[in-house]
């Protein structure tokens, strides 16, 4: 289904919601990559142009329609290895980079960066709204960030590594199928592997997902919904 303006896909993502009845909804959104420095790993949230703080202002104006009647949460997925090999830093640096910037966002007084932290509470959410990954690693048991490369490490069953990520994200124990509804905003570039590989094989999800382009970097939020979005109903 083509995406004619941002009302437009709002409206019918909010009727997608209300149609689920379930009890939760929670939104895929803001997905940014970290860009490696010798001094930090940085959370590179205009890498992809307005991609990644776009989705979260979508989500958290859906969110907004219909947070008196549904528990809203979000959840941030980071594609923490695409921009290794051009850092050119070894492994151990690398780690320890991630390490301290995951570090840096758990626990229970951390904050999202701040432009994603101004966003959502100019809607009325906050951290608090954000499902957390438990990492496995000392310091790093609530993070607000879920890690790409620790979601690839499971599922090796499935070859397709964005399907594994997916698989990986809904057998979280902090997802429940059953009580959410889903929407994802997912870059365009992954709308066959997410959709092909993943979201048919995977048993009582019901979702909404958006796909738009993430190298459309000189556009605005709304000029994305122009170039070739799509909008897929499960």
């Amino acid at each position: 289904m083509g995406i004619l303006t941002e009302e437009s896909l709002i409206k019918s993502l909010v009727s997608d919601i209300h149609k689920s009845k379930r009890k939760q909804v929670l939104f895929l959104a803001g997905h940014f990559p970290i860009i490696y420095t010798p001094e930090a790993a940085i959370e590179a949230i205009n890498q992809w142009g307005p991609f990644s703080p776009y989705t979260l202002e979508l989500a958290c104006k859906v969110g907004e329609r219909v947070k008196n009647n549904k528990t809203i949460k979000f959840m941030f997925v980071v594609d923490d290895h695409t921009y290794e090999e051009i850092s050119q830093l070894s492994s151990y640096s690398l780690s320890k980079l991630r390490r301290d910037l995951y570090r840096k966002r758990s626990g229970s007084s951390a904050e999202l960066v701040p432009e994603f932290h101004t966003i959502m509470e100019s809607h009325g959410f906050t951290e608090a709204n954000v499902i957390r990954q438990n990492q496995k690693k000392e310091g790093r048991e609530d993070c607000l960030y879920f890690s790409e490369k620790i979601l690839r490490t499971q599922r090796p069953d499935i070859s397709n590594q964005c399907a594994r990520e997916y698989h990986a994200i809904f057998e979280d124990p902090e997802f429940d199928k059953d009580s959410t509804y889903l929407i994802g905003f997912i870059p365009r570039r992954c709308e066959d592997n997410i959709c092909r590989a993943a979201l048919d094989e995977i048993d009582d999800l019901t979702s909404s997902h958006v796909f738009l382009e993430t190298a459309a970097l000189n556009e605005t939020g709304k000029e994305l919904l122009n170039l070739g979005a799509t909008y897929t109903k499960y």
